[in-house]
């Protein structure tokens, strides 16, 4: 691979649905950082249409995208269900990897491209995007000042009223439909906070509200860490009212982050959005999320260059995945018989 690093990142992205515009428009903000040359869709037109801002090429397949020596890193936007495969060839073929999260749909499976991408030298990173704003890095930046953790909770509640892409309807009870496309989020934060530990003890109760999908659109996650840590996180898919809010107890005091932007100690302000990015936080829309892409294509360029970064890479990522299993197994085995199979009341 050639030296890339005073020169920006030559860029694959692979899906063109409707995740990837938000992170085309990040690329397109990072011009030193970040350039498209590809994008891959298996609906050609629609890699055309996203390729051409850019001047860059239209593929069809991942394969063609992976021929090209320009490319130096992907970008994976497809269902989940192809994530593993289609980042353990690029990684095969010698290419950084960014994934949508989450990583792969096993544990084994985001384990194995772990291992793939450390035995190559390659990062392999999970596109956790709200890992990437003030008030996040704040709490990681100044961990020292709160005193000592006892308890993380996470409320993430949005309303979907059906599958915001075909592929979601497909997916099982099996398969999981919140605890799959939305907990990464809420758990990729609680392991953020427990600071490298898994959880001793998982347990879940989740429930079906919609008839538009198969799987849970709403569930409870209550975890037991060591040290006599807990975390509880409630997700929703059917909020019209958007509830985005995390809590962290210390022995010092209590830490919030209130719309995901506005982080608060003890009561005092301490990190605020700048203007226009908190437009109605309680309507879906009503908040901007540019920022958080921006940067976490930022940090993952910077990962490519063998810099500090803030991206969760390589075993690190493979950790959320493995624990994700246990949440949907935990699930399964709490509510399968009269939460999530029978079709919910009309």
């Amino acid at each position: 691979m050639p030296d890339i690093d005073d020169k920006p990142l030559g860029l694959a992205v692979i899906g063109c649905g409707r995740i990837s515009a938000s992170h085309f428009a990040a690329a397109a903000a990072l011009p030193a950082d970040i350039r498209i040359v590809a994008a891959v869709d298996f609906n050609l037109a629609a890699a055309q249409e996203a390729a051409q801002p850019f001047g860059a090429a239209a593929c069809a397949t991942l394969e063609e995208a992976l021929a090209m020596t320009e490319v130096e890193a992907v970008l994976i936007a497809t269902p989940n269900h192809l994530h593993a495969a289609q980042a353990l060839a690029a990684l095969v073929a010698g290419r950084h990897v960014l994934v949508e999260k989450p990583v792969a749909e096993t544990g084994e499976e985001a384990a194995e491209l772990a291992r793939e991408a450390e035995a190559r030298g390659l990062v392999l990173a999970a596109g956790h995007t709200f890992r990437h704003n003030a008030a996040v890095r704040y709490i990681v930046d100044n961990a020292e000042r709160f005193g000592r953790l006892r308890a993380v909770e996470v409320s993430s509640c949005v309303h979907w009223d059906g599958p915001q892409a075909p592929w979601w309807a497909q997916r099982s009870a099996e398969d999981g439909l919140i605890l799959s496309l939305f907990a990464p989020h809420a758990l990729d934060f609680v392991q953020l906070m427990m600071d490298g530990d898994d959880p001793v003890r998982v347990h879940v109760e989740a429930a079906r509200h919609q008839s538009g999908w198969a799987g849970e659109d709403e569930a409870m996650i209550l975890m037991a860490y060591p040290g006599r840590r807990m975390a509880s996180v409630h997700i929703s898919y059917n909020q019209p009212s958007v509830l985005d809010r995390k809590v962290l107890h210390f022995d010092k005091g209590v830490l919030e982050i209130e719309h995901g932007e506005i982080l608060s100690w003890n009561g005092d302000v301490l990190v605020a959005p700048p203007a226009g990015v908190l437009i109605d936080p309680r309507r879906m829309g009503g908040r901007t999320l540019a920022h958080y892409f921006t940067a976490q294509l930022h940090e993952f360029a910077e990962a490519t260059r063998g810099r500090a970064h803030r991206c969760p890479t390589g075993h690190d990522a493979a950790r959320l995945i493995a624990l994700i299993d246990r949440v949907k197994a935990s699930s399964r085995a709490n509510s399968a018989d009269d939460a999530i199979d029978p079709p919910p009341p009309v």
